[in-house]
């Protein structure tokens, strides 16, 4: 995951388009439950709409949901967000 950014930076997907500061709705299946976290700092790509959150915001919120699992059941979580969910 990036860092906190302040600025824009070429898309890690398409490489065409430029990730911006904006905010999103992060989503996550919890427990069965779908968790929606509104106006989240992202950053998302004018090109192909890829969406990166913010690890700083996130991380903790991460700790509290999948404190309990093991470190490399938490890896893969924290790898499966830099995902879009666009992607086909």
């Amino acid at each position: 995951m990036h860092e906190i950014k302040s600025s824009r930076y070429s898309c890690p997907r398409c490489a065409v388009g430029r990730c911006r500061p904006q905010t999103a709705t992060f989503a996550e299946v919890y427990h069965g439950h779908l968790l929606c976290i509104p106006n989240r700092p992202a950053f998302i790509c004018d090109v192909c709409r890829f969406v990166e959150f913010e690890s700083a915001g996130l991380e903790s919120l991460w700790e509290e949901l999948y404190g309990d699992c093991p470190a490399d059941d938490l890896q893969s979580v924290l790898h499966s967000r830099r995902t879009s969910p666009y992607d086909n």
